[in-house]
């Protein structure tokens, strides 16, 4: 049961990632808890990168779900 629970859990968390990730990035800029002097990253990368890291959250919460089934 706590497999099934932890896997709707980052399902969840995973997915509001993705839909979430500019406002984000957006909030991290904005409490500057991104790197000044690194100017080589763009705010269009940033965006991808949080969005990818949601994504592989929400699979592995997937692979959760199908192994608890």
């Amino acid at each position: 049961m706590f497999v099934a629970i932890a896997g709707v859990g980052l399902v969840a968390l995973g997915l509001a990632g993705v839909r979430y990730a500019p406002a984000i990035v957006a909030a991290q800029h904005r409490q500057g808890m991104t790197p000044v002097e690194d100017d080589a990253i763009s705010g269009t990368d940033r965006i991808r990168v949080t969005k990818g890291t949601g994504l592989v959250v929400a699979s592995l919460g997937v692979v959760l779900l199908a192994y608890w089934l």
